[in-house]
């Protein structure tokens, strides 16, 4: 497997070769799926004209529909004028007078009201009836070209399986290569060695996961959902008025009124939700270094660097004469100040393994993707022994995972979704392992052979069970009077085979309206009660049991054969969606206690045909066997 010594040098190589490989995946996919692209590009282009059509006759006839709202107003307003007039008329008489605008509107008020309903009955009227049945005739026709459009690209469409992205980044042969998913493996490896918790924190839970190695050393990147108790300022209003009297040079009195606004404001707690990506990378190199950096370089302006790289020696100096007062002494300046300063790794507690670690190469690595990264210097880097944990800002915006489900009824529009996902997660990937990728020695570090006892009680990991939780709609797991966003956490209650029985905690909050009344002084001196609205926030919480299991291995038949059998017991009625949940062949579901054995014998029954499906969280021989045996759902 090909190292990759100068990341960001390399980069475009890597691109280019990643694109083609997505563009000829993508034409052996059609191949393989024998669909004819031109019938379909007909058909989608028939479609087209179909749809434009359909909109064009509807929004004609929203036209209609809007005059005949229009001269409904007239109809009334002629009604309302004709009797206006008619009073005025009356008024005048029995004040002996004539009076003209009465006679003005008591005409022309029929005449509208007349003229009007004419138009919407002999016109308007027949003229929508038709243009209704004309826009129900195109739309129809529309849905069945649609429809045949969708036919075609079935077979292209089911051949679109998450475990593609990977094996396109894995066909690179570097010495990056991705994972199927978080695996129980991964779960129980990396804690036990690496000491990386089972569960995301109480106030997070995992919603993406993408998992791999560097040279076989694991790393996984992970995005939550985390929330915060924070506060929220309220305001309100209230108008207030008095009148004054006062009296004029000429001592005559006068009344002056005055109007106020009163503002006033409360400040209550508040929950908030928030998302954050980062990646975990495991090795052993430099096991006692620890250090911490954050973003440094703003732009990429040559001389705005060079200024900063200027006034960053003098702090390196002042570092290092207060670590000499206060300190040990041991912090010392890289020679190459332009990295020491851009890098600003200033409280790193191990000299010489810093230095092993960022070899020159490393440091020329490090400047030059801190000066020229297409996402600029966004990343955080902090390293604690053997875990080293990296956040960028690009990360929060990269699509994990949601774009590897593409399903269109156009060939033109899939191949469009497949190239820009695929081409758009290498990059985010590359960029987000890049800070790793400058350090030579991470890539020549293999994991040392480990006596760790791997065996589970579980068949899935945790954070994944977390991550297929966060995939069902939240209605399914929040409570009846949620308000906010829902942070669920699992429990394992049994393993039933290959069957994982879990206990879903979704945490949210109600909210219910509540006023407060503030006093303020107005300008006439009197104290007024200014309501103030706001949300009072109460935790909620909802259990829900549920089934998670692996998939993978089985034969297509044999997976088709699985999801008729869910859906047979999902108890979803005249929903669009289902309490069923997939990712990278992890499922979960939600049964009916009534049939909930009854479904796992059933499941057990089709997951025993699994083919054994290898793990390349390492290249170690002995992993294969604790592989087997997970799989299996033989714990012994």
């Amino acid at each position: 497997m090909k190292e990759i010594l100068e990341p960001l040098k390399e980069y475009q190589g890597y691109q280019r070769t990643f694109d083609e490989s997505v563009e000829k995946t993508f034409e052996d996919l059609v191949k393989k799926s024998k669909i004819d692209v031109e019938q379909n590009r007909e058909t989608v282009r028939k479609y087209n004209d179909a749809d434009n059509e359909y909109k064009k006759e509807k929004k004609k006839l929203q036209r209609l529909k809007g005059w005949k709202s229009f001269l409904i107003f007239l109809c009334i307003a002629g009604g309302i004028a004709t009797v206006i007039g008619a009073l005025m008329i009356y008024g005048g008489l029995s004040m002996g007078e004539i009076s003209l605008p009465g006679i003005i509107t008591t005409v022309a008020g029929p005449i509208v009201l007349i003229v009007s309903i004419l138009v919407i009955t002999l016109v308007l009227n027949k003229k929508i009836k038709a243009l209704k049945e004309s826009v129900k005739v195109l739309k129809q026709n529309a849905d069945l070209i649609l429809a045949e459009a969708w036919k075609q690209m079935a077979p292209l469409n089911r051949l679109f399986t998450s475990d593609i992205t990977n094996n396109l980044v894995n066909s690179l042969d570097t010495i990056v290569q991705l994972d199927r998913y978080y695996s129980i493996l991964h779960e129980v490896y990396l804690h036990k060695y690496y000491k990386f918790p089972y569960f995301s924190s109480n106030d997070s839970s995992t919603i993406n996961m993408v998992v791999g190695t560097i040279t076989g050393n694991p790393f996984v990147i992970t995005r939550e959902i985390e929330t915060e108790m924070g506060v929220k300022t309220y305001e309100g209003s209230m108008v207030v008025t008095w009148t004054e009297t006062r009296r004029d040079s000429e001592g005559r009195t006068t009344t002056v009124t005055h109007s106020q606004t009163l503002i006033a404001t409360v400040t209550k707690p508040c929950p908030y939700y928030d998302t954050e990506t980062f990646l975990v990378y495991c090795n052993e190199s430099a096991p006692r270094l620890n250090f911490s950096r954050k973003p440094q370089a703003k732009g990429n302006d040559e001389k705005q660097i060079a200024r900063m790289v200027k006034r960053g020696e003098k702090k390196l100096s002042k570092i290092a004469e207060d670590d000499v007062k206060h300190g040990d002494g041991s912090f010392v300046a890289m020679s190459d100040t332009e990295f020491d300063v851009l890098f600003g790794a200033f409280d790193r507690d191990n000299e010489t393994e810093f230095r092993l670690m960022f070899t020159p190469l490393a440091q020329r690595n490090t400047i030059d993707l801190v000066k020229n990264s297409p996402y600029g210097d966004d990343f955080y880097f902090v390293k604690q022994g053997k875990l080293n944990t990296i956040y960028s800002h690009h990360g929060d915006t990269w699509d994990m995972l949601t774009g590897r489900n593409i399903s269109s009824y156009s060939v033109d529009i899939a191949k469009e979704m497949f190239t820009n996902y695929n081409c758009g997660f290498f990059k985010n990937l590359y960029f987000m392992l890049a800070p790793l990728l400058n350090v030579p020695l991470y890539q020549q570090y293999k994991p040392n052979d480990m006596d760790i006892d791997l065996s589970s009680e579980t068949n899935i990991a945790a954070r994944e069970a977390e991550m297929v939780v966060n995939i069902l709609p939240e209605r399914f797991v929040a409570a009846e009077n949620s308000a906010t966003q829902v942070i669920s956490k699992v429990k394992f209650i049994s393993s039933i085979g290959a069957v994982d029985n879990i206990m879903i905690y979704a945490y949210s909050y109600s909210a219910t309206l509540r006023t407060d009344f503030i006093p303020r002084v107005a300008g006439n001196g009197r104290t007024y009660m200014v309501p103030v609205n706001w949300d009072e926030y109460n935790p909620l919480v909802k259990t829900t049991e549920a089934l998670i299991f692996d998939c993978n291995g089985l034969s297509s038949e044999k997976y088709s054969e699985l999801i008729d059998l869910l859906k047979h017991y999902d108890n979803v009625v005249g929903e669009a969606d289902s309490s069923i949940a997939e990712c990278s062949g992890v499922i979960l579901v939600i049964p009916d206690d009534n049939v909930k054995q009854e479904l796992i014998d059933k499941v057990n029954v089709i997951l025993s045909t699994r083919e054994k499906v290898k793990s390349n969280l390492t290249d170690k021989e002995k992993f294969a066997e604790v592989i087997e045996r997970m799989l299996n759902g033989n714990k012994d």
